[in-house]
């Protein structure tokens, strides 16, 4: 039987959410990156519960559950990233907001 690979989806989900988040900040001001970064945990949630209804569905003992190790590593990579854009957004509104004030 094939191995069922678990964090693919969870990879998708996070970056269709994510996403949407960060489109609708260059529209909506009001949506604070500092909201967006409390939502972090939401990356553990969602592949905690991936992993636990992967082990339920698992009823055959000839079927092997595989971890997308890559899935898993690109989530954290591109979330750094995203957090690394919009910090650096951030250090030039700071700038952009010290420069006017001379």
């Amino acid at each position: 039987m094939k191995p069922r690979r678990v964090g693919t989806f969870t990879l998708g989900a996070l970056l269709i959410i994510f996403g949407a988040l960060f489109l609708l900040r260059i529209f909506f001001e009001a949506l604070s990156y500092d909201i967006i970064f409390r939502l972090w945990p939401i990356i553990f949630i969602c592949l905690g519960s991936e992993i636990l209804i992967a082990n339920y569905k698992q009823n055959d003992e000839k079927s092997s559950l595989v971890y997308d190790k890559a899935a898993i590593a690109l989530i954290f990579i591109l979330s750094f990233f995203a957090i690394g854009m919009a910090i650096t957004e951030v250090c030039i509104d700071y700038v952009n907001l010290r420069i006017t004030m001379y």
